[in-house]
């Protein structure tokens, strides 16, 4: 016993003094790291040198007043202050300025928010899959595992629609969203599913992956096991969008997996009770809306959507993809394609289709269940939500390992 406490001692001397005196010393970092007005269009941070003017640069549509915005999240340099509250600023007429200082509250910089009227892109950015950056979560931190890092289609300090589940990745061990065949030659987002079989613990043993438009917050109450599990209040799913394609056109490949399996690591077979699906599907829905009409309703306006069991192209060959077009469907289906494909429905074909307002609350969000309804085909867009998954019900924790996605080139038809 006194051999171990000896030793423990030399180790924590030998620590100590290996530690370098300036090891505790307060951080002089006073940047922005994210800076979002809720319907831009564009956002890019230039952060510049220490003594520089650092500068966001954000883009609205001409639709918005740029007298009356809201900023949906405002995030710095870990321990940094802010000499005003970001999130009540509403007015953006004028540049506005930030004073930020550094933990250390010697060094402080300025900060110039400049917002104007951009022309709304005909198309969704990085969506042909080709450049991804260092995923970051909601706070400005980079994503990984141990020395591997999570990737989300865009560039660094640039708006990017896409996000997948990156940050809950971390508890698996694994990415289940990758750029192929690297983040450097990237080509196409290779989207799987995995089997974590730890997880069936928390009833979260199938790890679905999902590219998507929107934003993940992760918060351990809503997962499986939380005290109030509901995976969908764990995206803020859309992003701002203004036009109304006649089709979207991308190239895929999708093989299922052999055998579907729940949360707990059971198979879902043929015969089951509750008529869960026993073979899995790719989920690939691009979801116009409006929702600026009623802060109590998602309006749906229009809709292209492929969900199948199917085999697609080729994972032999890199050159194995097929390219196809979805027509956007305005206004309510019809009942037969209803019935055809009853998944399209307001709600879904289980009402697993829930969508939730964030609103900013100052420390978090609010998290509002909304009502969806069908919009005439003449109603204006306002937002987009783009889902690409390798499980069509992921959310749920139910699919089959060796799903595998992979998709590129996403184009809109006007």
């Amino acid at each position: 016993m006194k051999r171990i406490l000896l030793s423990l001692f030399l180790l924590s001397t030998i620590f100590i003094s290996c530690v370098d005196e300036k090891y505790y010393k307060e951080s002089n970092e006073c940047n922005i790291l994210v800076f979002d007005i809720m319907g831009q269009i564009d956002n890019r941070i230039i952060e510049g040198g220490q003594s520089d003017t650092g500068i966001v640069e954000v883009k609205i549509p001409i639709s918005m007043d740029i007298s009356n915005l809201t900023v949906s999240s405002a995030k710095y340099s870990s321990l940094a202050k802010s000499n005003i509250d970001a999130l009540k600023l509403k007015d953006f007429s004028k540049d506005v300025f930030i004073k930020l200082i550094a933990e250390d509250e010697e060094v402080t910089k300025i900060w110039k928010i400049m917002v104007s009227y951009g022309d709304a892109p005909l198309q969704l950015v990085y969506s042909d899959m080709k450049k991804w950056t260092i995923a970051k979560d909601e706070n400005g931190n980079e994503i990984k595992i141990n020395t591997t890092f999570a990737y989300f289609p865009g560039e660094a300090n640039v708006f990017s629609p896409w996000q997948h589940s990156a940050k809950a990745n971390t508890l698996s061990g694994f990415f289940s969203v990758n750029p192929k065949p690297d983040a450097l030659t990237s080509d196409y987002a290779s989207i799987e599913t995995k089997l974590y079989p730890a997880g069936a613990m928390m009833h979260s043993a199938v790890v679905a992956g999902a590219l998507f438009t929107g934003k993940f917050l992760l918060n351990f109450s809503h997962l499986p096991n939380g005290n109030d599990p509901n995976p969908r209040k764990l995206i803020n799913f859309g992003t701002a969008f203004y036009n109304k394609p006649q089709a979207v056109r991308f190239k895929l490949r999708y093989k299922p997996g052999l055998v579907m399996k729940d949360g707990d690591a059971k198979d879902i077979l043929q015969n089951d009770p509750s008529g869960r699906p026993s073979k899995d599907s790719c989920e690939i829905y691009f979801m116009l809306q409006n929702r600026n009409q009623d802060n109590n309703k998602f309006l749906r306006v229009g809709v292209a959507w492929l969900r199948t069991g199917d085999s697609i192209g080729n994972f032999e060959s890199e050159s194995g993809f097929m390219e196809i077009t979805l027509p956007f469907i305005y206004g309510q289906p019809s009942a037969q394609m209803l019935e055809e494909k009853p998944y399209m429905k307001i709600g879904g074909m289980r009402g697993e289709l829930v969508f939730y307002r964030f609103v900013p609350n100052g420390t978090g969000f609010d998290k509002i269940q909304m009502i969806e309804e069908y919009a005439p085909p003449s109603a204006n867009v306002d937002n987009i939500i783009v889902v690409l998954s390798s499980s069509a019900y992921g959310d749920m924790f139910w699919g089959a390992p060796g799903s595998r996605l992979d998709i590129k080139d996403i184009e809109f038809i006007y």
